[in-house]
């Protein structure tokens, strides 16, 4: 049970007045007129109600001890924020002198606010409009700056305090928002080279704001400021423990004190407050004076604006803050500190990276933020996507990330990301009892899943909870607490991205380290699935590009790639080293890239060999690096290649293969596809598009699949084992019982082989059967699409294999569909419609889509 203060006294006016009114009639018999009008009781009356003034401020005595103890602790009010927006200055005409726009540059409004006064915008930047330069661009605060104010003289004295004059002084979220006290200082006294300030002739030393006077570390030049209150107070003196345990006579001072009669000057930045979250488009009024021609807009909103905090939550933050101790240890201790450092950050999630990434290093926090979304911003009770990537800017990130290095523990490493998120939305129909208005029934069941479904804090929600899967039942319980709601039938649950057509070649690939981890390319659009494809996530968005290539490193985890294709028919080489949490562009090339490989070189370092219309190239993962071709064939060094493959064999001979295009035949090196390290293995005459490496214990294989035209039955697989560093001499050719045309893709079971077909879906080969082992067909009840006309499955393109969860990935132009049983039946893996849930990775959140409700009223004859 919580502890609770109870009043000191809890009489009140009316109790007061029947208690006195009670000792009259008990003492004064003679006093028979109790009513209102009597002059006595008129005088009983104003004494119960001074009194019971007194008692509501002897009531206040406890919050009044709570807030003291508060501030001995050192937990003072959170000062506002001030929003900050990227200021376009525009010329009318392209000028032949440069135009500065200096610091200072003041903006705002062209309308007031309700209480008379817009917010003004403040540049801390000189920014310069080069000649001929028409557009530059500055970031501003919504600030007023205050400079060199005189605040006061030292005394010599330890614990002076002193006030600026116009509080309340904005939170320093960056280094322009610093707030700089200076003490007057001789030349003569600055030997160590000190931060020093000058104004009006004078040399000012800038002394270090700390939030204590504990543990400063040799630190002397210090002080605490309250931000709220503009209070400002030096370091006191107190009596020290001599070492026979008594107090010391002289009081020693904890810090240095300002010298008698030194000035005491402020520079600081004072207003803020969540006024200043202006829309975009509407500061466009100068205050400032410049040249002429000069206009100013804000292209995008102001964000991060937040107010004074209230007693209240000063209160309810209190505990939390005394447990931090002003260093982030917990994750909540992580969260905290991130919601305090910028205002337009309202949730935060810290978590260990490497409990959920492979391939994250011991040490690394991540903490993921939800941005503050303004109401007038919103639209209505719904949040909209483009709402909180609007709100999610730079400037807060790099506020919170420099808060959290500041107080993160020695040798642990904190990243800070806004939040991603996944859309999705709600179909339903809902009956309200005979009488209700359907109408408004609807109304209110759309605000209560706008609200419900939203990574924001509502009226009715906290804000969805990381991970959480939305399940039907969630939606019937939403719509049913509404009161005039009969019953709820036909849920459907809807998102608009998963890799639902158009898969082709090497779209598909597993990973090796992440549980449960899948890649799929539709079209530019790079998804991802956490869960073993019940759930996709848009992670990659190529807009213009056509995704040709995935490859999942098996080596090391988190090492992703993708090649695409651009309209020129040029490619690009992207790289993650995160899972595609992130992205950059490796490489750019004229022609294009139709596969790659990952591969490694001296042992350790990661490289990639590129199969291109115009050779085989190799490129190292570093910085700078570019392609450098690698010569296959010396007597047409610009063979083009369809395929590459690598592996590592028991021996550690690093193998790479390589299908050359013009029905070639296929290259093998043992030497890890160094120039001139190949030999021709065989299939020249062939159209092999598709190989893939096959590691069965300390066996190497390679598999090479065959491309047909048109409908002809199709050739199968050949399979080569790879020993040591000779090339194989003869191979195995698995076409027995091969249908479907061409090959597409090769993937491998625990002990079968799946190849990708044009016609016949995914066939599967019995490995424990060795050469003598038959292409088995899926019927055409299987599960996946098929072309009814001709009775025959639409294309598959692409296709994945989990051997150690026995998961089998098969798509194609129809999207992506799944198998448990090694291919004998699949379900679609990539719908858009939900009828049970809706699940969502352990750091995503939803956000609502457009909600489609239909209402009606319950049929009085049909009854319920």
């Amino acid at each position: 049970m919580p502890l609770k203060a109870p009043n000191l006294d809890d009489r009140d006016f009316q109790s007061l007045v029947a208690d006195a009114l009670r000792r009259v009639q008990e003492n004064c018999p003679d006093w028979t007129d109790l009513s209102p009008h009597d002059p006595g009781v008129v005088l009983l009356e104003l004494f119960a109600f001074l009194t019971e003034t007194m008692i509501y401020r002897l009531n206040r005595l406890p919050e009044k001890a709570y807030i003291e103890f508060l501030r001995l602790l050192g937990v003072n009010l959170n000062p506002p924020t001030a929003a900050s927006v990227r200021l376009r200055f525009i010329l009318a005409k392209a000028q032949k002198t440069a135009v500065e726009i200096g610091r200072g540059t003041r903006v705002t409004l062209n309308r007031t606010s309700g209480d008379g006064g817009a917010p003004i915008f403040t540049t801390l930047e000189t920014v310069v409009l080069a000649a001929g330069q028409t557009e530059i661009e500055a970031t501003a605060y919504n600030c007023e700056l205050v400079e060199a104010e005189l605040v006061g003289h030292g005394t010599g004295l330890a614990g002076l305090s002193l006030s600026a004059l116009r509080p309340p002084i904005i939170a320093r979220t960056s280094d322009e928002l610093e707030f700089i006290l200076g003490v007057e200082t001789a030349p003569d006294e600055l030997t160590e080279r000190p931060r020093t300030i000058e104004s009006g002739g004078k040399i000012y030393r800038i002394w270090e704001e700390v939030s204590n006077f504990s543990n400063l570390g040799g630190r002397q030049y210090v002080y605490l400021v309250d931000r709220v209150t503009g209070t400002i107070t030096f370091a006191p003196a107190v009596q020290g423990v001599a070492d026979d345990g008594t107090l010391e006579f002289t009081p020693s001072p904890l810090g240095a004190k300002p010298a008698e009669g030194r000035e005491i000057r402020l520079w600081y930045c004072r207003g803020g407050g969540a006024d200043g979250n202006i829309a975009a488009n509407n500061l466009t009024v100068l205050k400032t004076p410049l040249a002429a021609g000069v206009t100013v807009t804000n292209p995008q909103a102001a964000t991060g604006g937040r107010s004074v905090e209230t007693l209240e939550n000063a209160i309810l933050r209190a505990p939390q803050e005394f447990h931090s101790l002003e260093r982030a240890v917990t994750a909540n201790d992580f969260e905290l500190i991130a919601l305090r450092s910028s205002g337009a950050v309202i949730r935060a999630k810290a978590f260990t990276k490497a409990a959920l990434w492979r391939h994250a290093a011991p040490g690394t926090i991540e903490v993921l933020l939800v941005p503050n979304v303004p109401e007038e911003v919103k639209s209505g009770d719904k949040i909209s996507l483009e709402d909180l990537q609007n709100q999610a800017t730079d400037e807060a990130r790099a506020d919170v990330r420099l808060a959290l290095n500041e107080r993160r523990p020695l040798g642990t490493t904190c990243l800070v990301n806004w939040v991603r998120y996944k859309k999705v939305s709600v179909r339903a129909r809902a009956v309200t009892h005979r009488g209700a208005d359907p109408e408004s029934a609807k109304n209110r069941i759309l605000k209560r899943l706008y609200q419900s479904i939203n990574p924001l804090p509502s009226k009715v929600s906290s804000g969805w909870s990381f991970g959480r899967p939305l399940r039907a039942s969630h939606i019937y319980d939403i719509i049913l607490a509404e009161k005039d709601v009969a019953y709820v039938e036909g849920i459907s649950l809807h998102v608009d991205e998963v890799p639902e057509l158009n898969l082709n070649r090497n779209s598909l690939a597993a990973d090796a380290f992440q549980p449960s981890t899948w890649y799929a390319a539709a079209d530019s659009n790079l998804f991802r699935s956490t869960d073993d494809g019940d759930g996709w996530e848009l992670i990659g968005d190529f807009a213009g590009e056509e995704i040709l290539s995935i490859q999942a490193n098996r080596n090391k985890a988190g090492l992703l790639a993708v090649a695409t294709r651009l309209a020129d028919n040029s490619s690009k080489l992207y790289v993650s080293a995160d899972c595609g949490e992130t992205w950059r562009v490796a490489a750019v090339m004229s022609f294009i890239i139709n596969e790659t490989a990952w591969s490694v070189r001296d042992g350790s370092v990661n490289l990639l060999l590129l199969a291109t219309d115009e050779g085989l190239y190799e490129l190292l993962l570093q910085s700078e690096a570019t392609p450098v071709q690698v010569l296959v064939d010396e007597n047409n060094p610009k063979l083009g290649f369809y395929a590459v493959t690598t592996s590592v064999g028991a021996r550690g001979t690093y193998y790479v293969a390589a299908a050359a295009r013009s029905t070639g035949g296929v290259f093998l090196s043992t030497a890890g596809g160094k120039s001139k390290t190949f030999s021709k293995l065989g299939l020249a005459g062939e159209d092999v598009r598709v190989l893939e490496m096959q590691q069965d214990g300390v066996r190497t294989f390679l598999w090479a699949g065959i491309s047909v035209a048109g409908n002809e039955a199709g050739k199968g697989c050949v399979r080569w084992e790879l020993q040591g560093g000779a090339a194989p001499t003869s191979a195995t050719d698995f076409s027995n019982g091969w249908e479907g045309g061409s090959c597409h893709g090769i993937t491998f079971g625990s002990s079968y082989a799946f190849a990708a077909t044009h016609e016949k879906g995914v066939l599967w080969l019995d490995l424990g059967k060795g050469e003598s082992a038959v292409w088995q067909k899926p019927i055409l009840e299987s599960g996946l699409p098929i072309r009814d006309v001709e009775r025959i499955f639409q294309p598959t393109y692409a296709v994945a294999a989990n051997a150690a969860t026995g998961k089998l990935l098969a798509g194609g132009t129809r999207g992506v569909y799944r198998s448990t049983d090694n291919g004998a039946s699949y379900e679609k893996s990539s719908e858009k419609d939900f009828r049970d849930k809706v699940t969502l990775p352990e750091t995503w959140l939803f956000v609502s889509g457009e909600h489609e409700i239909e209402v009606e009223a319950e049929n009085e004859k049909r009854g319920s």
